[in-house]
């Protein structure tokens, strides 16, 4: 499948000072080749990740062009299906084996209609052609650098798309390892696929195994055609490559920042992308592969579609014997604003909803149960501090002198579940959504079963957890033992943990680890000044502060609790002072001024404030997998 881009422009927003728009890519024009191992090459802040983000869909916002596919209007429905991303950092899913990550993918990408045998055989066929194999009970996070890069392809190898867009797939490698992953995009190419990656100055070597190159430079197309027709086509510029120089270093010296005339000039030369150099040979190859196609239509290969395609060459004048091709036509084309909401799409997947929920609430409890030392950690925590507050006020409970005690009891239990449960989130969720953004935009699996999975993964460990928690303190303190108030007291505290951690998935949804970490708690704050304010002074709150604290989770958690250990007649408090004024609980709810409210309306607006801030990380997720 022929990628082709016509008038394509790309335009971002500027913040601060030289607010305002700017103009990463400049009307430019090209084409990518099936069964081409293609490199988008230029200086740095040249474009080069802008332009392969722009032609993959991977970023829409601001994209303006004309897409095409073999000479057709490009489907994006059908495009996406057919085309995957590779970012430029290796994401892979962590506390799995190498054969563990290609089975979830296999189950994700592969139709259920195959069977678990075929899709082992897949799987083994295309870990031995990737030379992992070897490492298949590896774990992921054990791969060398290069093996993980491999082991990214052979991910999206799984449903075998056409279509391969890489994003620099050689940073952070070692020249043996950025070698042998060139000589397997290269590989893969001759399968017919087309290969489109983005790299910044490879060897002479690894230059000469590219089909195709793509150089921009300050957002313009400088030179697009064969790898060794670009010294001819400099040489016809009055630009003399050195021998024994590297062509990929000499065109990047001659197009920097600085050499706008030469930009300026090549740019005019190639039409900015519409036209494409090709050395004399090829195009004899390529001649005679038109003819061979002609005279053998009916059995044709369809990795050759791309030669359909190839209709005319024009010979130039330069001694170098270097071919361009006609300009390429925009026929059957209108400019148009590339839709930004590609998650809209009614992408036919592999697998249904349900399918996809399972099969990755599966991948999730191995992960999760699989991190062991994230599970010692969190254990501890909740032994550690479930002791130290039934420490602090143990046999507290029926002290009806200890009434401020009380109140500091349910305010630390809330307090507890509010920075346990938001912080963690903020923390690791960051980083799993670029995980996440990747699988969708390749077709793995759609948001809502994901976030599905991701919200009842959660459940049982948290659960587990909170109610060792909870048992501890509210036994340890001398709580009435009736089941019924340890019930609503354990599930306003888990409620509390949930709502805690849809803040802190809705923080991480959002921004990176670091801002997290300061909107974090810079969150929690607000509400834990409304959670303790006033009950000094309660019967004197106006009615409308009684709303605005309505809004914080942790004013109705505290009130909630207040009412369950104090409410449903519990018996009049021990007082070993002369006198105790708030022995009897209803004297303390009433000065509190709770004594009309109801446990269950707090409870009702604490289920409010989950599901909204369940629905801002959803609504988050889908906008930061659109821009």
């Amino acid at each position: 499948m022929d990628v082709q881009f016509y008038d394509l422009s790309y335009i971002v927003r500027q913040h601060g000072r030289n607010s305002g728009t700017q103009t990463i890519l400049k009307s430019v024009n090209g084409r990518f080749q099936s069964g081409h191992l293609s490199a988008i090459m230029g200086p740095s802040g040249a474009g080069k990740s802008s332009l392969l983000n722009a032609v993959s869909g991977y970023r829409s916002v601001g994209v303006k062009g004309i897409f095409k596919i073999n000479d057709q209007l490009r489907d994006e429905n059908t495009f996406h299906k057919s085309s995957c991303y590779i970012t430029q950092e290796d994401l892979l899913q962590p506390f799995l084996s190498v054969d563990e990550v290609m089975t979830f993918a296999s189950n994700l990408k592969l139709s259920t209609d195959i069977s678990a045998e075929k899709k082992q055989t897949i799987v083994d066929t295309i870990l031995t052609d990737l030379g992992l194999y070897d490492h298949k009970l590896t774990s992921t996070e054990c791969l060398s650098g290069g093996q993980k890069k491999r082991l990214s392809i052979a991910l999206e190898l799984v449903n075998n798309p056409p279509i391969f867009f890489l994003d620099e797939p050689t940073s952070g490698l070692d020249d043996v390892s950025t070698k042998y992953c060139i000589k397997l995009l290269h590989k893969l190419s001759r399968q017919g696929r087309t290969i489109v990656c983005t790299i910044h100055q490879p060897s002479a070597t690894l230059f000469e195994m590219f089909d195709h190159v793509y150089v921009l430079s300050r957002g313009q197309c400088v030179y697009q055609g064969a790898t060794n027709a670009l010294v001819s086509f400099l040489s016809s510029s009055g630009l003399e490559c050195p021998k024994h120089y590297n062509p990929a270093d000499f065109i990047i010296e001659v197009t920097d920042g600085d050499n706008l005339d030469n930009i300026k000039m090549l740019s005019d030369k190639i039409g900015n992308g519409k036209l494409c150099k090709y050395a004399a040979i090829e195009i004899d190859k390529m001649t005679n592969r038109i003819q061979n196609y002609q005279q053998n239509d009916a059995t044709q290969n369809e990795n050759d579609n791309n030669m359909r395609t190839i209709t005319k060459y024009t010979k130039t004048k330069s001694i170098s014997k270097v071919y361009e091709s006609t300009t390429l036509p925009l026929t059957h084309a209108c400019d148009f604003e590339r839709l930004s909401t590609y998650m809209e799409y009614e992408f036919n997947y592999s697998t249904n909803k349900f399918h996809q929920f399972i099969v990755i609430l599966q991948r999730m409890l191995k992960q999760i149960f699989r991190n062991t030392t994230g599970l010692k950690v969190q254990f501890t925590h909740y032994l550690m501090c479930g002791l130290m507050i039934g420490t602090m006020f143990y046999n507290n409970a029926n002290d009806g002198a200890q009434m401020f005690n009380h109140l500091k009891f349910c305010v630390g239990v809330i307090l507890f579940f509010a920075y346990t449960q938001l912080m963690i989130p903020v923390l690791v969720f960051p980083t799993e959504v670029k995980l996440v953004k990747k699988e969708i935009f390749n077709r793995w699996y759609s948001l809502t079963p994901y976030y599905a999975a991701l919200t009842v993964s959660k459940i049982p460990v948290q659960l587990t957890l909170n109610m060792m928690f909870l048992a501890m303190v509210y036994f340890m303190s001398g709580l009435p033992n009736e089941w019924f108030r340890f019930t609503l007291f354990a599930l306003i505290g888990n409620l509390t943990s949930f709502i805690a951690e849809g803040i802190g998935l809705a923080i991480g949804s959002i921004f990176n680890i670091t801002n997290g970490c300061a909107v974090g708690p810079g969150v929690v704050a607000p509400f834990l000044g409304l959670a303790v304010y006033g009950f000094d002074f309660a019967k004197e709150i106006p009615w409308f502060l009684y709303a605005v604290m309505k809004v914080s989770f942790m004013r109705c958690g505290v009130v909630a609790l207040v009412l369950t250990v104090f409410g449903y007649d519990r018996p009049v408090l021990d007082c070993n002072d002369v006198y105790c004024l708030f022995d009897h609980p209803e004297k303390l709810l009433n000065f509190l001024d709770i004594s009309n409210s109801s446990v269950w309306s707090e409870l009702a607006a604490m289920v409010g404030i989950l599901l909204f801030f369940r629905t801002i990380c959803y609504v988050s997720l889908r906008w930061r997998f659109v821009r």
